[in-house]
């Protein structure tokens, strides 16, 4: 997964803004979607992701597993990432 050539991400005080320049919307997401983006960020694949949340929030990794696969797939829909 990477993002998008036209994608802009700011992390802030309450989570991560990301900026589409290409169609000019705002997406806002909270600490635990922040932390997503940025092992996005560092080219991690969904296994790795899941992985790695799993590990530093100590949740069930199913659970953690399909709330990855629902984010992802919101921001593909939305064209912040790509494949």
């Amino acid at each position: 997964m990477n993002f998008t050539e036209h994608t802009k991400i700011r992390k802030e005080k309450f989570g991560t803004v990301l900026f589409d320049t290409l169609t000019e919307k705002i997406f806002i997401t909270d600490r635990i979607g922040g932390e997503i983006l940025q092992l996005i960020k560092q080219r991690k694949d969904l296994p790795q992701v899941v992985s790695e949340l799993s590990e530093a929030f100590e949740g069930d990794r199913q659970i953690i597993e399909k709330d990855v696969i629902e984010f992802t797939n919101q921001l593909k829909s939305n064209n912040i990432i790509g494949a």
